[in-house]
């Protein structure tokens, strides 16, 4: 079962030599959806996160993207040789509950792999956020940053938030979050994806709207024989562990460039989730 990780993202920049049909961006073969701007996506994302178990704490995430508009193969040579990853930071929960909580302030690092990519579930949590973040000497693809106002019931500050339901041992959820796409990154890549082709709840501006889901039924084996996910299956879990696994569909809407700038472009995308404790029966 594929548990850690993964989000997803993309980024800018290539080639007079592409099809006219096509979007490649920075190595990143968008294919043919990548052409219409408003059908823009970036899915399928497995994650892994960490357990918050109040008020005032912070998460940490990371993944691969695993497809890019639904193409797994998305390296534009075909070759295989590259791969898209992600560090999301998500901090300051607020509103917490055993079934709720809200984040103030997120932030996503996107890094480009030049290389294969390698397994996530071969090491464990601590050492995959140290292998991610050295990618390209440390410099981001792209960062994307949490925007509030997410609409129905949710702070107005609140720029991420995530709902949970216990089935038998099982603690499930769902979450939901806006971002801004910036810097530190690729100037081309901040350009391309910062489209504002989304609009918040008050009917601002922005770039990416994000949707996934989590559980805590089956965790990285490294992270377990480590330690890193003690507590994590009957409830007794302390805020740090890594607890959960999922899913992530990211979409946005881009510009594609005039004619005459066939310096192709393409959208980023990235994943996460929220994390609750299961409390004692």
């Amino acid at each position: 079962m594929n548990k850690t990780i993964t989000t997803l993202l993309a980024a800018a920049g290539i080639a007079a030599s592409a099809p006219a049909t096509a979007i490649v961006v920075g190595g990143i073969d968008f294919g043919a959806l990548g052409a219409d701007p408003s059908r823009t996506h970036l899915e399928t994302a497995t994650l892994a996160q960490t357990l918050i178990t109040g008020n005032g704490q912070n998460a940490t995430a990371y993944g691969f993207i695993t497809t890019v508009n639904g193409d797994n193969t998305y390296c534009a040579d075909g070759s295989g040789n590259c791969g898209l990853f992600y560090v999301a930071n998500f901090n300051n929960s607020q509103n917490f509950s055993a079934s709720y909580v809200e984040f103030s302030n997120t932030t996503v690092s996107v890094f480009f792999s030049n290389a294969s990519p390698f397994n996530l579930l071969s090491q464990d949590s601590p050492s995959n956020l140290a292998t991610i973040q050295a990618l390209n000497g440390g410099s981001p693809w792209a960062t994307l940053h949490g925007h509030n106002n997410l609409g129905g019931t949710a702070d107005p500050s609140a720029v991420l938030n995530a709902v949970g339901l216990f089935t038998g041992g099982t603690l499930s959820g769902a979450s939901f979050g806006l971002f801004d796409v910036s810097g530190p990154g690729d100037t081309n890549v901040i350009n391309f994806l910062n489209a504002n082709g989304v609009l918040d709840a008050a009917g601002n501006p922005t770039d990416i709207a994000l949707t996934a889901s989590f559980n805590n039924n089956v965790l990285n084996a490294n992270d377990v024989s480590g330690g890193f996910s003690n507590g994590c299956q009957n409830g007794t879990a302390v805020a740090g562990a890594w607890c959960f696994e999922g899913t992530a569909n990211l979409r946005g809407s881009t510009e594609i460039p005039e004619p005459g700038m066939l310096a192709l472009v393409g959208i980023g995308l990235l994943g996460f989730g929220a994390a609750y404790r299961r409390r004692k029966a």
